[in-house]
């Protein structure tokens, strides 16, 4: 429920209003309230489930690394 609360604020923005939502003090104020509301349910998930949300993020990222070179760049 949280992070949907969190998405429709930015739901039907196009990309350039998305960019400027942190200038309006209202909407600024919505997303860190949404933004610290997901993280907390995210924290205690962990908790419970005994994940570790850094080493589960950085393993994805290295994941990803593999999955989707940059272009150009040389490979390991």
């Amino acid at each position: 429920m949280e992070a949907a609360e969190l998405v429709e604020i930015f739901q039907w923005l196009t990309p350039e209003q998305s960019a400027r939502v942190m200038t309006d003090p209202e909407t600024a104020h919505r997303v860190r309230d949404e933004v610290a509301d997901v993280l907390a349910y995210l924290l205690q998930f962990c908790e419970v489930l005994g994940v570790d949300p850094l080493s589960a993020l950085e393993a994805k990222i290295e994941r990803n690394e593999l999955r989707f070179p940059v272009p150009g760049e040389p490979e390991d």
